[in-house]
C-alpha cells in the first residue's frame, strides 16, 4: 500500500465534551459527547486519508480503549500498524465551554509499553519507514523514549531518500535536524521553547528560524495560531496569513491538520509555499469541526482560496544569525550547518505493515 507513514508515540481515545457553560467547583453537565480516535501521529494520518492520500500510523496500543481505537481508525480508512502493548491506550479529554468559547484539554500521560514492546517498535517501524512515500514524525518524547528516540527513523528515512516532515520541538526536534528533514513544524511558543529565548516579532522570529535551517532543516514552517505564519527556506521566506473562518468550534488537532495538508500537497507536486499555504486552509478547516481531524475537503478548498502568501523582501538577509540560538542548538549536539539544499520528495513506494 503506497502512503505516509505518520510515527508518533502516543495515540488516544480522543472524548470531546460540550457545555453550554462550565463553570469549574461545579457540576456540569454536558449537552454532546463524541469519541474519536487521536494524538498527533493519528490526526495527521486521519486528515491525510481524508484528503486522499493514503496513510498508516504507528504507535502504541493497548486494552479496551486500544480496541475502540483500532475500530475508529479502520471506519477513517487509516491503515494501523500499531504495537501492541499490555497498557491501556490513554483517554484524553477536550472540554468546550460554547458560551464562554473557551477549550480546556486534560491529557493523560502515555503509559510505558515497556522495553520489549520498543524494540518491537523501533525494528517494524525502521523496516516500513524504507519503503514509505513520506515519514512525518508527530509529537513530543514522552518520559519512557530517550530525547534522540526518532533520530534512527529519520536517518534511514534520509539513507533510502524517503523525505522526512517532523512537527515536534526541543530536543525531540533538535536532535532530528542532523539528518537534514525536508521540513521542520512547529508553532512559535514551541521555537521559544526549543530555542530557549523569545522569538516575539517578525525579525526575531525569522532569526530563530534561520537557527534551525542552519542546523540541518531544509525548511522550516512556523505556525501562530489564526495570526500569519512564516516559512523559510534556503531559497527564500514567506509570511502566509490564515483564511477567515465562519465559526471556531474546536481548535484541537489543528496544527496536525495542517501537517497533514503541507504533506498532502507536497507529495502532488506543490511548491513549497503552495504546500504550506494549503496546510493552513486544512488547519483552518478543522477549527470549524467537533472534533479533531474530520476535515470537509471542499471546505479545504475554499479556505485555500483565502490563504495569502507573501514572499519577503531583502529586509530579511539570509545571514542574520541568532548567536544565542545557535549556542542553544549546539549544545543540544545537533550540531550547525551553513548550508539548506532542497529536498525530493517521493509520490510511490510503499508503506507496508
Amino acid at each position: 500500500m503506497s502512503g505516509v507513514l505518520c510515527l508518533g508515540l502516543t495515540p488516544a481515545l480522543q472524548r470531546t465534551m460540550a457545555f453550554d457553560g462550565f463553570e469549574s467547583g461545579e457540576v456540569n453537565r454536558a449537552c454532546q459527547v463524541v469519541e474519536s480516535a487521536a494524538g498527533k501521529a493519528l490526526n495527521t494520518a486521519r486528515a491525510l486519508a481524508v484528503l486522499g492520500t493514503p496513510a498508516c500510523v504507528a504507535g502504541f496500543n493497548g486494552g479496551q480503549t486500544g480496541r475502540a481505537l483500532t475500530a475508529f481508525l479502520k471506519a477513517y480508512g487509516v491503515a494501523a500498524v500499531l504495537t501492541p502493548m499490555r497498557a491501556e491506550t490513554r483517554v484524553c479529554t477536550t472540554l468546550l465551554d460554547r458560551r464562554a468559547g473557551t477549550v480546556t484539554e486534560l491529557v493523560e500521560e502515555a503509559p510505558d509499553p515497556g522495553p520489549e514492546a520498543v524494540a518491537r517498535f523501533e525494528r517494524a517501524n525502521l523496516r516500513r519507514v524504507r519503503a514509505a512515500a513520506l515519514l512525518a514524525i508527530s509529537g513530543t518524547l514522552p518520559p519512557f523514549a530517550g530525547d534522540g528516540f526518532y533520530v534512527a527513523f529519520a536517518r534511514a528515512a534520509a539513507a533510502a531518500g524517503v523525505p522526512v516532515v517532523i512537527d515536534s520541538q526541543r530536543a525531540a526536534l533538535l536532535k532530528v535536524l542532523a539528518e537534514r528533514p525536508l521540513v521542520a513544524k512547529l508553532t512559535a511558543r514551541e521555537l521559544e521553547a526549543t530555542l530557549g529565548e523569545p522569538v516575539a516579532g517578525e525579525r526575531r522570529l525569522l532569526r530563530g528560524m534561520r537557527a534551525l535551517l542552519a542546523a540541518g532543516a531544509r525548511s522550516v514552517f512556523v505556525t501562530r495560531g489564526g495570526e500569519p505564519a512564516y516559512l523559510l527556506a534556503a531559497e527564500g521566506a514567506w509570511r502566509l496569513t490564515p483564511p477567515e473562518i465562519a465559526r471556531r468550534v474546536n481548535p484541537i488537532g489543528s496544527g496536525d491538520c495542517t501537517t497533514a495538508g503541507l504533506v498532502h500537497a507536497l507529495l502532488g507536486g506543490r511548491k513549497l509555499a503552495e504546500a504550506a499555504a494549503f496546510g493552513l486552509a486544512c488547519g483552518s478547516a478543522n477549527v470549524e469541526s467537533l472534533t479533531p481531524a474530520e476535515l470537509d475537503v471542499r471546505r479545504v478548498r475554499a479556505l485555500a482560496r483565502g490563504v495569502g502568501v507573501a514572499a519577503l523582501g531583502a529586509a530579511h538577509d539570509r545571514s542574520v544569525c541568532c548567536q544565542s540560538a545557535s549556542s542553544r542548538l549546539a549544545e543540544t549536539g545537533s550540531g550547525v550547518r551553513s548550508s539548506c539544499a532542497k529536498s525530493e520528495t517521493r509520490n510511490s513506494s510503499s508503506c507496508q505493515r
